[in-house]
């Protein structure tokens, strides 16, 4: 396949080695590539890459010039999320050194709280 293919070439098409890729999709979009495939006398795989390189195409047009929010970094979003205990902060507990995680607590005391065994 070519990388640059698009619908309009698929009737000029020329037949080249290609990966496999398995996806999943809905079973009403695999139907519409099958009948587009159809009515140009093409291929599904190459109706896909027409299509996907064509979706592409508009969505680097969409991007150009983005650039991410300033303030806070990709990477300190991502251990937000993830609940990671956060540098510079320790657990409320009387004793306790371990980071926090949540709620003022390290990630034991935390489940502790949330059980109800924890002594406030």
């Amino acid at each position: 396949m070519r990388a640059d293919l698009r619908l309009d070439d698929l009737r000029e098409r020329k037949r080249v080695p290609a990966k496999l890729m398995n996806v999943k999709i809905p079973t009403l979009v695999g139907e519409r590539i099958r009948q587009v495939a159809s009515a140009l006398g093409a291929s599904k795989t190459e109706v896909v890459i027409a299509l996907l390189n064509e979706g592409l195409a508009a969505s680097e047009k969409l991007l150009a010039g983005y650039e991410p929010p300033a303030g806070v970094s990709r990477a300190a979003r991502r251990r937000a999320r993830r609940g990671r205990p956060r540098a510079g902060r320790t657990c409320s507990v009387d004793g306790c050194t371990r980071a926090h995680l949540a709620r003022g607590y390290c990630a034991t005391h935390y489940q502790a709280w949330r059980r109800g065994a924890l002594k406030t």
